[in-house]
């Protein structure tokens, strides 16, 4: 279910990464768990929103992981 169908065109995220802001390790040591890529999050969000599904059908995709725990 990895289709492109439902990833985000280059086009819209050419226009929705100008607007995230860089994420800077607030960890003194700067050890934490690997952050997740935006992109792939967001893909995974508007997968959620389009569908309708639940977080935990993610895993089954292939789009993202269903924690985004990297994310926040």
């Amino acid at each position: 279910m990895t289709n492109s169908k439902w990833k985000i065109s280059d086009e819209l995220w050419e226009k929705m990464v100008l607007l995230i802001p860089e994420h800077k390790t607030q960890h003194p040591l700067g050890t934490h768990r690997k952050r997740v890529d935006n992109r792939a999050a967001m893909n995974a969000i508007f997968f959620v929103l389009r569908m309708g599904c639940q977080l935990s059908a993610l895993n089954a995709t292939g789009i993202c992981s269903s924690t985004l725990s990297g994310v926040v």
